[in-house]
């Protein structure tokens, strides 16, 4: 283990932290996301989206960062490999929740899309209904009866 190593090692161990915690504050978001979407509190889910990528975007700068140490480490001592194995299990299973959340989010948002549009799709019949009793009263397209008792 070169003298580098020791310096790069508290680095490597601290970005496996923050990138612990961006996990957890991306499960987090997402929770209340899911919640918000639920309730149909519109206002909170821009906010949330945006917290989201954010931490979407810090993870994937931490993943480089963390490539480029491992590429340079040449041997890591126990104590640092046992360390490694406990923030990356962690992060594994923070992970793991947040892919479940984001899919049943994601389900969520599939159903609120489908109910909106066969809403949207009633309005638009029930629109075409009336404008065709408009047609009627104006004196337009008068319809015409036979008379089946003479």
């Amino acid at each position: 283990m070169s003298r580098g190593d020791n310096v790069q090692i508290p680095e490597l161990l601290e970005l496996l932290k923050t990138k612990l915690n961006d996990f957890k504050s991306f499960l987090s978001a997402t929770a209340l996301l899911k919640d918000a979407v639920d309730l149909q509190e519109m206002e909170k889910i821009e906010p949330l989206i945006a917290k989201r990528e954010n931490c979407i975007k810090v993870i994937n700068g931490i993943d480089s960062r963390i490539n480029t140490i491992r590429n340079s480490i040449s041997d890591l001592p126990g104590e640092a490999i046992e360390k490694i194995k406990t923030l990356t299990k962690a992060i594994n299973t923070i992970a793991v929740e947040a892919t479940h959340m984001n899919k049943e989010f994601e389900m969520m948002l599939i159903l609120h899309r489908d109910n909106t549009k066969k809403q949207l799709s009633k309005i638009c019949q029930s629109r075409n209904g009336v404008k065709g009793y408009a047609v009627v009263a104006r004196g337009g397209n008068k319809s015409k009866f036979l008379d089946v008792t003479s």
